[in-house]
């Protein structure tokens, strides 16, 4: 019988557990993503989120978010981190494919990488590129290693002396170009707005904008829709959700298709306005407030505010406005 009073090394401990559930390679969404679940559920992912990656699918990844496990297509994630461990043969066996036909035995002190947990078997790959199903009492760790990678594509946040933000996606190239052009941005001279919350008329419209306001300065925090902080589309979907029980879509994509299509010369305060900030459709969205200018959590200044729509950026990204009030 184990002795728990006895200390156990915390190295040992730290095997033991990858031995039993492996480790989850880590990176980050390039582009907003919905999933639905066999249950019916959404679970949605937006652009810069933390990807906890399970293990690797045949057409892409499995993703944890609390209790969902999902699979998110190769192209919507930028590994960040991946961890390897390698096993040896401890105990005669064999290595089956996933009818649970032998493919060849396995001899002992050969080695293997672990791919993925299979109930009480281990997917892992031989040397001679073999994959199959193990079972892992006949396995022994014997060392993980992680290994940090330097995405293909980065988000990085330009800011400029306009006080816009732009999110862009860029390549390790143009990282480079942009450490230069960044070095010679400065906002000093920008003065912070006097924000006025407007007046409305629409007893609906103001409990929006009310409670739109009282987030203003609130922290930015991906994937988040009131409990750390707010990304762009858990803003709205908190403050309509909770203030006027309207069960809008979580992700600025879907909320772009939710409710009435409004021309944007026919915009009015309360409308939603939509921007493609990645040049792979929607990807932001604020609340109209009127006079040009809108309510939202943005990225680069890491909290909620208000721009102006006219602003040269915002502008030109623009997409679409609905009504939903």
């Amino acid at each position: 019988m184990l002795n728990i009073n006895k200390k156990v090394p915390m190295g040992v401990i730290a095997l033991c557990a990858v031995s039993l559930f492996g480790l989850k390679d880590t990176g980050i969404f390039i582009r907003d993503h919905v999933q639905t679940t066999y249950s019916g559920n959404k679970v949605y992912f937006e652009l810069g989120e933390k990807a906890e990656i399970v293990e690797k699918a045949k057409d892409g990844y499995i993703v944890a978010k609390g209790k969902a496990r999902v699979t998110i297509p190769t192209e919507k994630i930028e590994l960040t981190e991946v961890t390897t461990s390698i096993y040896k043969v401890s105990k005669n066996t064999s290595i089956k494919d996933k009818e649970g036909q032998i493919i060849r035995n396995l001899f002992l002190g050969e080695e293997v990488v672990y791919l993925a947990l299979r109930g009480e078997s281990f997917l892992v790959k031989c040397s001679d590129n073999v994959e199959g199903e193990v079972d892992k009492n006949c396995l022994e760790l014997v060392s993980t290693t992680t290994k940090k990678i330097e995405p293909k594509k980065a988000i990085k946040v330009v800011e400029k002396k306009t006080n816009v933000v732009q999110v862009n996606i860029l390549s390790n190239e143009e990282k480079e170009i942009q450490k230069v052009a960044t070095a010679k941005i400065t906002t000093s001279n920008v003065e912070k707005a006097k924000v006025v919350v407007p007046n409305v008329e629409n007893g609906k419209v103001k409990i929006i904008l009310d409670s739109a306001f009282d987030k203003l300065g609130t922290t930015y925090v991906y994937g988040s829709a009131g409990d750390e902080g707010y990304d762009c589309s858990g803003l709205i979907y908190a403050v309509y959700k909770k203030q006027m029980g309207i069960n809008l879509p979580r992700s600025s994509s879907e909320q772009s298709e939710y409710g009435i299509q409004i021309e944007r010369e026919n915009l009015q305060a309360g409308d939603l306005v939509f921007f493609n900030t990645t040049g792979g459709g929607v990807s932001h969205v604020g609340i109209y407030i009127g006079n040009g200018e809108f309510i939202h959590a943005s990225s680069g200044k890491g909290k909620v505010v208000v721009s102006n729509l006219n602003e040269k950026y915002y502008d030109s990204h623009y997409v679409n406005a609905t009504r939903v009030l």
